[in-house]
């Protein structure tokens, strides 16, 4: 259902709304947390850049390891893909060129979460030291 906004004193349907809304904000979440453990995996717990390396290839021979960055992967390309949509979207543009914003990002985002998840599968198939 679309939702009806005000853009410079006329009105302007939005297909995402409150949900749009909602998942950005969700995401944006997320990416406070997968910061928090980034910044303890990398910076506290080892502080070596070797051992960090040697930590990361370990961490991502663990499913759930693999599996959270697949899924950080997924959510931090949304999060950036819709962010930087919207940001071109409120710029005054017509319909089509709305529908054609949606499509290079749809295609962006598909680009991205295709090579991240080949990416870490890939660093995964290492050999462990």
């Amino acid at each position: 259902m679309a939702e009806i906004e005000m853009n410079n004193g006329r009105e302007v349907r939005s297909s995402t709304g409150s949900i749009g809304r909602m998942f950005q904000a969700a995401s944006g979440l997320f990416l406070i947390f997968f910061l928090g453990v980034h910044l303890y995996v990398a910076h506290i717990d080892f502080g070596h850049p070797i051992q960090f390396f040697t930590s990361v290839i370990e961490n991502m021979h663990n499913p759930w390891w693999l599996a959270f960055f697949i899924v950080f992967v997924w959510v931090i390309s949304y999060h950036a893909v819709n962010g930087l949509g919207g940001i071109i979207k409120d710029l005054t543009m017509s319909e089509k060129g709305k529908s054609y914003v949606n499509m290079g990002m749809l295609a962006l985002y598909i680009v991205t979460v295709i090579y991240g998840t080949i990416l870490a599968i890939l660093v995964a198939r290492i050999p462990l030291p």
